[in-house]
């Protein structure tokens, strides 16, 4: 079950192992993603997060987050949207599209 809270300007959801943090900036939004790998075996994530802000403004970004070793937490970042798309919503909604595992079979 996922959870959502602030701290200060920034959203974080909260989805299993997943933690997203939507930081609204003047050219968009900035993404950070930490997945926590509770497998035995390296794995490898593809994540697709859209932040939205429920009036029409929508974009997305895929991530992928590679080789994150058994216990470890794998961590990317990006800006989500741009300028050009008008101003960044600031309370972003955060929705997780997709989050699927790929475990190595060694």
């Amino acid at each position: 079950m996922a959870s959502v809270h602030s701290e200060g300007s920034t959203r974080v959801l909260e989805y299993g192992d997943l933690v997203v943090r939507a930081t609204p900036e003047a050219s968009g939004v900035r993404t950070e993603i930490e997945v926590a790998n509770t497998y035995e075996r390296n794995a490898t994530y593809s994540v697709q997060i859209s932040i939205a802000d429920g009036e029409g403004w929508t974009a997305h970004n895929r991530f992928w987050i590679q080789d994150v070793p058994a216990g470890e937490t794998g961590r990317d970042e990006a800006m989500i949207g741009s300028a050009d798309m008008g101003p960044a919503p600031q309370t972003p909604k955060i929705y997780v599209d997709e989050f699927t595992p790929v475990v190595d079979r060694k």
